[in-house]
């Protein structure tokens, strides 16, 4: 029968924002937490973009190195941009019959945060960005990101939304893509009309690889990000999300709340031992009565931090509510990220 265990220490020291809703996980490793409600559904601003460049990576696929085909800026698409910047709009510099190339205009999308490149973006694969919109959501539908729904293809709409834990379902996806994860690595790039410098200012910081910011009044500051760090000579990426960071600066606050996040993460992950050997983890009754201990053979170390969940996978013939006799050789630990057979032997 399974027996469940957690390494001590508590919960993994994470310095957690004391406002706004967070989470991070580790992929093949677990959950190292969350703060607030990880499922609710709430505001994700310009995160937006992350689903409006995986819908067009999905459709319009780019080899590592490839520009991919141009994109012609539209009369209308030019003659917004004043009124849109008068607003306050994040936006790329364009002209009527400006060419971008697919991975010029991600790059202005991602990089700098152009509400006005999610449109174009929108327009070129789909016919308008109203039609493209119902394919991020059709998408969203498809990886089962229950708590996520669009609105706009650049989330300055309120009603584009999502929540912690989708947006890390989603940015696990999406850095499956070597294009995608290139670009929100680059931290300043050059396009026709424009100098991108990225709104993420962690990049290159404390193993920070990407990805995306965002805020708006109903969002407030928002960052979804991935860093890397090495146990043991192993390299792990630690995703982590911010969410609803407060004002008056609230991407700067986001910012700085996901940095101690990052710091304070990379500082929880290390090798744990779960189990050593010598210690008694079942017992076996035989048919006289007789109880005999058993442990591990060798020390059962994997990656982890404090307080994380395990669960013993107990051979038939182990003891358990009714016990039954038999001789065990071997046991499963199972964690949230891997199940380990290891030997066992009786002790003295």
């Amino acid at each position: 029968m399974p027996v469940d265990g957690a390494y001590p220490g508590g919960a993994p020291k994470v310095d957690w924002p004391s406002r706004g809703r967070a989470r991070i996980v580790v992929p093949g490793v677990g959950t190292m937490g969350h703060v607030n409600s990880g499922v609710k559904s709430v505001p994700i601003a310009s995160v937006t973009k992350v689903m409006t460049a995986y819908t067009i990576l999905a459709d319009h696929p780019l080899a590592p190195g490839e520009e991919g085909p141009s994109i012609t800026v539209t009369r209308a698409e030019a003659d917004s941009y004043p009124a849109r910047k008068a607003d306050g709009e994040s936006l790329v510099k364009v002209r009527a019959g400006t060419r971008f190339t697919q991975r010029e205009a991600l790059e202005g999308l991602l990089i700098r945060s152009g509400n006005n490149m999610a449109d174009i973006l929108g327009r070129w694969d789909a016919g308008s960005p109203k039609l493209f919109v119902a394919k991020m959501n059709a998408q969203a539908a498809r990886m089962g990101l229950t708590a996520t729904s669009f609105a706009d293809a650049s989330g300055l709409s309120k009603k584009s939304r999502s929540s912690a834990v989708d947006l890390l379902d989603l940015a696990l996806a999406a850095m499956k893509d070597p294009v995608f994860a290139e670009i929100v690595g680059t931290g300043r790039t050059t396009i026709p009309l424009n100098t991108l410098t990225t709104t993420n200012k962690l990049l290159g910081r404390n193993g920070v690889i990407g990805i995306k910011t965002g805020s708006t009044k109903a969002a407030g500051g928002c960052l979804l990000w991935a860093a890397t760090d090495t146990v043991d000579g192993e390299t792990y990426t630690i995703y982590g999300v911010m969410l609803g960071a407060p004002g008056p600066l609230i991407l700067t606050n986001a910012l700085r709340a996901s940095e101690k996040m990052v710091i304070s993460s990379r500082k929880a992950l290390r090798r744990i031992t779960l189990l050593k050997p010598g210690t008694p983890v079942l017992s076996v009754t035989d048919d006289e009565g007789v109880v005999r201990a058993y442990g591990v053979t060798r020390p059962v170390a994997v990656p982890g931090w404090s307080g994380m969940r395990y669960q013993l996978g107990l051979p038939a013939g182990t003891t358990g509510a009714t016990g039954t006799p038999g001789t065990p050789t071997s046991i499963t630990v199972k964690t949230s990220g891997d199940a380990i057979g290891v030997p066992v032997e009786q002790l003295s």
